[in-house]
């Protein structure tokens, strides 16, 4: 993955004026997340269901995280013990691994191309992001997701 700088006259990404997201797959919806939430892109991985009716969780280092299914998430069909590809986030105090389809760029964005929504489906969902050739695409409030 190789980021997407501004053109030179532009800010830098690093400016207040900008944010950084990470864009990820579900399906085939498109989602961006604020790469401050971001920890770690990780590949293939399996993970294991504790027990019924709990959350699965990846086992990283000695740890296990639980797992937030986002095309679970979304009303897809779940993933059922592993994803192609795996973004371990940050919400709190809390570390949790996102199992998706994808992860693609990342793109730094002008704040004036993030805007509010209220007609987007997903309720970690508040804002939508502008990234020129992708369109527009939800913003995930990782802090919301984790509590989905």
């Amino acid at each position: 993955m190789q980021p997407t700088f501004p053109s030179a006259g532009e800010p830098a990404p690093s400016s207040p004026s900008f944010i950084e997201v990470v864009v990820v797959r579900a399906g085939t919806h498109l989602f961006a997340i604020d790469v401050e939430a971001a920890i770690e892109i990780r590949g293939p991985e399996t993970f294991d269901r504790p027990g019924s009716g709990t959350r699965p969780h990846l086992a990283v280092r000695g740890h296990a995280l639980p797992v937030v299914d986002l095309r679970q998430a979304i009303g897809l069909a779940a993933f059922a013990h592993g994803c192609p590809a795996m973004l371990l986030m940050q919400a709190g105090a809390e570390t949790f691994a996102l199992a998706v389809d994808e992860v693609r760029d990342i793109e730094s964005v002008p704040c004036h191309k993030v805007q509010p929504a209220t007609d987007i489906p997903f309720g970690f969902c508040s804002h939508r992001i502008a990234l020129g050739t992708l369109g527009e695409i939800p913003l995930i409030d990782h802090a919301l997701l984790k509590m989905g």
